[in-house]
């Protein structure tokens, strides 16, 4: 009996490997839905094989069973309500984006993902399309201006390139995020409720858990706070002409029309100015600054959870080996398994938004370097301070975007040295598959699958926009002459 079990688990792990050295990237969903009931079914029969006898000595419980790639509500456990699990952790900084019209989800509070909805006539969907629209009515006005204002004049002036094109890419980038959020909305529901199954699967028989709740505040307070320190410069730039002495000429309206003068000339070489079109430029700018600066650290926290995961089992992994412990190398090689299939599911889902948030710093980066080689000498202290503080953050931004989101790659081959050195008591073919399994397997988060979001990315990122600073610098001067 023991050895037609052993037969019949070395077929289904045989299987197992062909599915991973068969797949590809362009497949990996598809293998993804292959992999996990192949799991469950093993997991199911050697529950099945060992029940009577293992009972009593199981202290740990048996793991979810895998139905479809989906586990039921009805079968999770009572830890599905762990404060520490993604969704939770994530939830209230998605309640703050949804008070910017932001992926428009019931239920985020839940304390399950199964409490999670997308309804399309709800307040709150709404709610968001009507910050979309009225973004998507400032971003046309923006484009209606630099295809009137983009010709070879504008390289000859100072600042013409970026007075030209800046609205433009500025709420465009934030329609086309509002839109590509909108279009997660329904997808994130499924993805929550995967990403829990995940979560659920690797912990059912692991002691060790990630923390993330304030790993991910501290994240969002720090990139939210200086992004609202950069924006109160701007404003504070943009009406340095208003009267601040509390004369009869300091009120708001004042205020408004001076800020909407010198941010958003360009709107103004359309509309008339008015008051009620000053709030709403000051309203819409907000709007978008938010998006922009949430686009950014919805990767990061993404990108945080998954290498955390991986941190932790990647933990285990180095602690056994080293200690000597037996090892369950059938159980690690399904957990790493569950994550790469769940990493290639997160990358489906948000590539549009990587490659989205990487094309706009990248255009913002090469912009603000342009302007600050050609700063005017007679630019003012807060202007320059704004302009040294706004490039700085933009760049920091930048880095630990690609720094976190890498450490998906770098995290997902931590284990090998550690396999490598694995002693031959506890040395098995399991081993060797889980070592083909980590060393084979691209496990990276993509832009649409144009590139791949590993460290030496940051390299090329550097290299690209030296390159078109160049270009651009040289064909100024040219336009000068």
């Amino acid at each position: 009996m023991v050895a037609f079990l052993s037969e019949e688990i070395h077929g289904m792990v045989l299987k197992t490997k062909q599915i991973f050295s068969a797949g590809s990237r362009k497949s990996s969903i598809a293998t993804c839905r292959k992999i996990w009931p192949l799991l469950a079914r093993r997991k199911k029969k050697r529950m099945e094989s060992r029940l009577t006898e293992l009972r009593a000595a199981n202290s740990r419980g048996a793991r979810p069973i895998f139905r479809n790639g989906f586990l039921s509500e009805h079968s999770l456990s009572a830890n599905s309500n762990d404060p520490e699990s993604f969704h939770r952790a994530m939830a209230p900084v998605l309640v703050l984006a949804q008070f910017f019209g932001v992926l428009p989800v019931l239920g985020l509070l839940q304390p399950t993902p199964y409490k999670l909805r997308f309804v399309k006539l709800s307040p709150r969907t709404a709610y968001a399309t009507f910050i979309t629209a009225i973004v998507l009515v400032m971003a046309i006005l923006s484009v209606l201006h630099m295809i009137r204002t983009l010709n070879s004049t504008a390289f000859e002036v100072q600042g013409g390139i970026a007075a030209a094109t800046a609205g433009a890419v500025f709420y465009g980038n934030c329609v086309i995020g509002l839109i590509i959020f909108f279009w997660l909305s329904p997808r994130w529901v499924t993805l929550q409720r995967d990403w829990r199954t995940m979560e659920e699967f690797i912990d059912s028989d692991k002691t060790e858990r990630p923390k993330l709740r304030w790993k991910f505040y501290t994240l969002s307070a720090t990139v939210l706070f200086l992004a609202l320190i950069e924006h109160v410069l701007s404003i504070a730039v943009n009406s340095e002409k208003h009267d601040w002495n509390g004369t009869s000429n300091s009120t708001f309206q004042n205020f408004l029309k001076i800020y909407c003068a010198n941010s958003h000339a360009f709107i103004l070489e359309t509309l008339t100015y008015n008051f009620a079109l000053g709030i709403f430029i000051f309203i819409v700018s907000k709007l978008a600054t938010f998006t922009w600066n949430f686009t950014d650290l919805f990767i990061m926290l993404i990108s945080t959870g998954l290498a955390e995961r991986y941190k932790t089992l990647n933990k285990q992994v180095t602690t056994s080996v080293s200690k000597h412990r037996t090892i369950d190398w059938t159980g690690f090689r399904e957990d790493y398994a569950a994550l790469s299939c769940m990493v290639k599911k997160v990358d489906a889902d948000i590539a549009a938004i990587i490659l989205l948030s990487f094309a706009n710093n990248l255009y913002f980066i090469c912009l603000q370097l342009l302007n600050g080689l050609s700063q005017p000498s007679d630019s003012s202290l807060l202007s320059d301070i704004y302009f040294f503080g706004s490039f700085a953050f933009l760049i920091g931004r930048t880095v630990v975007v690609t720094l976190l989101t890498s450490r998906i790659n770098d995290q997902s081959k931590v284990a090998l040295p550690a396999l490598y050195t694995c002693s031959s008591s506890t040395y098995n073919v399991e081993t060797e598959r889980l070592m083909q399994q980590l060393t084979t397997d691209d496990v990276a988060l993509t832009g649409m699958r144009f590139f791949s979001i590993t460290r030496n990315f940051m390299l090329a990122v550097a290299g690209a926009i030296v390159t078109y600073e160049v270009v651009l610098l040289q064909f100024n001067v040219s336009m000068n002459k």
